[in-house]
């Protein structure tokens, strides 16, 4: 607060802001943080004053979606407060249904009938029709990933998020351009100003919106910081991808910053990716930024105006390397449910036979032989597993890796497969994985080394058809091109196919690469973005 005019100055770096703060509360006091938040300047008001500060904020300050989010989070935690809050609930929900058509009364009801287990979803309300879908999308739905990461030695939060909405191709790709984060997500992005020219400086090489920019950057990032964010940006017919690395810390808060936007135009949706990895020089902030997500998604949302359907895509935290397939873990996991807790004995002796059979230095023979150690010494405490052990060992030897290592009791067909992934992005993520060995660098859990694989929808490829994979472009000018990448294709559960595309190059720097899925006689099939995060996970304390 200026102390002469009594006006809020918002530049002033030790104001709380008590917009973020009564927002942050409120998602606490909903159950939706692991632990509180914590950081210098951060302040925990009573939760009818963050009530009444949510209510009657400015848009910018705190968007309706972000009303509702908080609101159907509260809902879902039994309004807490109860009836000393009660008027500023109501003061709360009538904000969100200004104009709507329904009444605040009307909303509550709706949003604590959505939250019950079993129930309709806030869309299928009478208030979840009636408000536009730019703030009913992705409520009661997660679409903010968080985690921990390391960058060159740095700590850093991974933020993340992939999803599939039925708004116009157009309109997406508007929100993927840096120019436009302001509008689209003023809570997030304070400020986005091109510095040095009047517009950004073409590159045309992949297209005829294919630019680079530097762009002085005001972000709330729980805390605010500024920054210079240097930006590519593409975009194709059916296509478009943004990348960013920082230039420079204008207030010296921040020492990574970095990440990628993409849309993929899949007929009848758009698949929408969205990563930003940030350190702050006080370690303190790494992790409270994590606690970024209110903010996140309502930047997200600003994707999706002018559709009626959005969803969040299944992902494993990664935008690239992540599967959600059963791994070699996975199978473990089942073991360990069926033999008890004590089966974890024997987990580094099964590490190490599946993890040189991930690297493509195993035959069936191998197997074999690693597996009569393994079940021998199992059977020595449960005489039943040698009997398992023996009937999946031959079905290993009879049919190959691709037979699964599945315990008794739980579904094989779900391992099918694994071997021929894991081989064939052994390829590439093999030498990548000894590199990271070598050097000691960690690997986030799911993800070959340095992140360098994406998954490609392919929902109208015929059986049998091959996919070859072109080489794949930097977007920025004059980058690097990765010709060693592998191609492997997977049948969906649901129909359909999608490509799994990687490369074990670890010489590349991170950033956003492109090119194109295509068949042997050069037919397209769908456009290519991997992103190179070149980041590891992070211990948590």
């Amino acid at each position: 607060m200026d102390e002469r005019t009594g006006e809020r100055d918002d530049h002033r770096d030790d104001y709380p802001d008590e917009y973020r703060d009564a927002l942050l509360e409120l998602h606490r006091l909903s159950g939706a943080f692991e632990k509180l938040p914590t950081g210098p300047g951060l302040r925990r008001p009573p939760s009818t004053e963050a009530l009444h500060a949510v209510a009657v904020a400015d848009e910018k300050d705190v968007s309706v979606g972000a009303r509702l989010h908080v609101l159907y989070n509260l809902a879902k935690a039994g309004l807490p407060g109860g009836d000393k809050a009660k008027d500023e609930y109501h003061l709360l929900a009538d904000s969100i249904v200004q104009g709507s058509g329904v009444d605040a009364d009307q909303l509550l009801d709706d949003v604590k009938q959505s939250t019950h287990q079993g129930g309709v979803t806030f869309a299928e309300t009478a208030s979840g029709k009636a408000l536009p879908h730019r703030h009913v999308a992705f409520i009661g739905q997660d679409v903010c990933n968080t985690r921990a990461v390391e960058v060159d030695g740095l700590r850093a939060a991974w933020i993340f998020s992939e999803f599939e909405t039925d708004a116009p191709m157009d309109q997406v790709a508007g929100w993927i351009d840096p120019r436009s984060w302001p509008e689209r997500g003023p809570m997030l992005f304070k400020g986005m100003e091109l510095v040095g020219t009047a517009e950004p400086v073409k590159i045309d090489t992949l297209g005829k919106d294919h630019w680079h920019g530097v762009f002085r950057e005001e972000v709330q990032l729980v805390k605010r910081v500024t920054t210079l964010l240097h930006c590519d940006h593409w975009r194709s017919a059916t296509a478009a991808g943004m990348t960013y690395s920082l230039d420079l810390s204008l207030d010296g808060e921040i020492d990574v910053d970095r990440g990628f936007l993409s849309v993929e135009d899949l007929g009848k949706v758009r698949r929408v990716r969205a990563l930003k990895i940030v350190g702050f020089t006080e370690d303190v902030w790494d992790d409270v930024a994590q606690m970024v997500c209110p903010f996140w998604t309502d930047w997200v949302r600003g994707a999706v105006e002018g559709g009626t359907s959005s969803r969040p895509a299944p992902t494993s935290d990664e935008p690239a390397g992540g599967q959600s397939r059963p791994s070699a873990a996975d199978a473990l996991d089942d073991w360990i449910r069926f033999f008890g807790e004590s089966a974890r004995t024997y987990l580094d002796l099964f590490a190490d036979t599946s993890n040189r059979a991930v690297a493509g230095r195993s035959t069936g023979a191998d197997w074999l032989a690693d597996g009569n150690r393994y079940w021998s010494q199992l059977a020595k405490d449960w005489a039943k597993a040698w009997t398992y052990g023996l009937e999946a060992l031959e079905e290993l030897a009879r049919e190959g890796l691709d037979a699964g290592l599945t315990a008794p009791g739980t579904d094989r067909s779900t391992a099918r497969g694994l071997a021929s992934a894991a081989t064939a992005v052994a390829t590439g993520a093999a030498a990548a994985t000894r590199s990271a060995a070598a050097t000691g660098s960690a690997v986030p859990t799911g993800r070959p080394a340095g992140g360098e694989g994406t998954t490609v929808p392919l929902p109208g490829l015929a059986a049998g058809t091959p996919v070859t994979c072109s080489a794949l472009e930097s977007i920025e000018s004059g980058g690097a091109q990765i010709s060693d990448v592998s191609v492997t294709v997977v049948p969906l559960d649901g129909g359909g196919y999608e490509a799994r595309v990687s490369t074990g190059d670890t010489t590349l720097p991170a950033g956003l690469y492109v090119g194109t899925l295509q068949t042997p006689d050069d037919k397209e099939l769908a456009p290519v973005q991997l992103y190179l995060a070149r980041a590891g996970e992070a211990d948590r304390v």
